[in-house]
Formats: structure tokens, C-alpha cells, sequence
């Protein structure tokens, strides 16, 4: 099964085409057009640079609509490959934020012997209830037999 063509291949692919379909020598001429076409410039600049390669082999009513379509086709071609690494970058972005979110362990706080049963006995002191109280002593806990407790 052969490997997917990128956007850049697959432009290239399809200008060799459209060279030969022009009896435009595409080994020669194919690698001038694709030099304008990567260098960063307006798209009109690319147009002038792209009539002038071609000038020679076309009319003038067909060169503009031929060098159009070249960067037409280039744009489409640049276009998806971006769209492609922007959806890879996503992908990796949230495969990352997952990793970050499996390496978090809430640790365990190790309770010793002692303190289980100073907790025990705090528990058990303030929950008795005398005979004749409607609220247990717990209600009133000071700040520091809570932190006993929660200890």
C-alpha cells in the first residue's frame, strides 16, 4: 500500500501535469515556478513572476488564467498541509494535558499509631451525651482539639 502524497508532492504532481499538458519542459520550468511559489511574497508579485517563466510558452489571454490556477492550486495545497500539522498539534496538545493529568497522585496521608488513637479518644469523649443535654459537647470543639481531629 503506497504511502499518503503530502500537499506539497501532491501539488507537484499535478503542476508536472499541467506543464506537459502546456509542452512546458517541467523539469526545468516546473522547479522555477515552484521557487516563486515558496518564496514569501504577495500573491501578485508570484502572478508577475509566474507570467514572466511562462510568457515564452503561452498567449497572452491564456497566461494569466494558467499562472491563477497554479497559485490556486499551490494555496489549496499549502492550505491543507497547515490544516493538517494544526490538527496534529491539537492532537498532541491534548495527548500531552492527558499525560500531565495521569502523573498527578493525591499521596495518601500515613497516620501513625498515635495519632489514630489520640483521634479515637477525642472521638469517643465528646461523643457521649449526658442524660438531660439535647447537644453533644462536640459542638464545641476548640480550634485545636479540631486539629486534633483532622489530623
Amino acid at each position: 500500500m503506497a504511502a499518503p502524497e503530502t500537499g506539497a508532492k501532491m501539488f507537484e504532481s499535478w503542476l508536472n501535469v499541467r506543464l506537459d499538458s502546456l509542452e512546458v519542459d517541467r523539469d526545468v520550468y516546473g522547479a522555477y515556478i515552484l521557487g516563486v511559489l515558496q518564496e514569501e511574497e504577495t500573491e501578485d508579485e508570484k502572478i508577475d513572476a509566474l507570467q514572466g517563466i511562462l510568457s515564452a510558452f503561452l498567449e497572452d489571454g491564456a497566461l494569466e488564467d494558467v499562472c491563477r490556477e497554479i497559485i490556486q492550486h499551490w494555496t489549496e495545497s499549502t492550505f491543507s498541509k497547515e490544516k493538517i500539522t494544526q490538527s496534529d498539534a491539537e492532537v498532541q496538545a491534548i495527548a500531552n494535558m492527558i499525560e500531565k493529568q495521569a502523573q498527578i497522585v493525591v499521596k495518601q496521608k500515613e497516620v501513625s499509631e498515635e495519632e489514630k488513637k489520640r483521634k479515637e479518644a477525642l472521638l469517643a469523649q465528646y461523643a457521649n451525651v449526658s442524660e438531660g443535654e439535647e447537644y453533644p459537647l462536640a459542638l464545641f470543639v476548640t480550634p485545636t482539639m479540631l486539629s486534633l481531629l483532622c489530623v
